[in-house]
């Protein structure tokens, strides 16, 4: 086989891969009645700083809009997961601080993701899996530095 048929091997098996991933997280997600993307929002928070983090700054972690963030908190709150809170200091600014409701949730959704991350991993021995991690985040690096030269996404 040619290097660049390797090449282009690697990346359909890629693109395969990633596109079976997203269609099987997204039917993950949905037997608990959320969206990836709020899964995100709420690990964000659960992780976070208990007194809370700014709006702007999970949709800079998320790279979404602030209208985009306004909206998944809006409903995250509505189902009683997140609590929006004034900035003591600056009352323009609003933080979303997650609910122990939202932490019970989060805590059962992140158990059973951590099982079905295993089972999708089930043969892949740690150094394989280190390996992946280097290879993708070179060739995330890569796309951004190519991007980033071609003029931006």
């Amino acid at each position: 086989m040619w290097v660049h048929e390797i090449e282009n091997k690697s990346i359909v098996e890629l693109k395969k891969t990633t596109e079976l991933l997203e269609e099987i997280h997204n039917r993950f997600f949905s037997k608990f009645g959320i969206s990836n993307t709020k899964f995100n929002v709420l690990v964000i928070l659960y992780k976070g700083d208990e007194s809370g983090m700014i709006l702007s700054e999970i949709g800079e972690r998320m790279l979404v809009t602030k209208g985009n963030i306004t909206g998944l908190i809006d409903r995250l709150e509505k189902q009683g997961y997140v609590r929006r809170i004034r900035d003591k200091e600056d009352r323009r600014k609003v933080l979303a601080a997650i609910t122990e409701r939202g932490k019970a949730y989060i805590e059962e959704v992140m158990e059973a993701y951590k099982n079905w991350s295993k089972e999708m991993l089930h043969g892949v021995d740690v150094e394989e899996i280190n390996k992946m991690v280097e290879i993708l985040e070179k060739m995330r690096m890569n796309l951004i530095k190519n991007a980033e030269q071609k003029g931006g996404f």
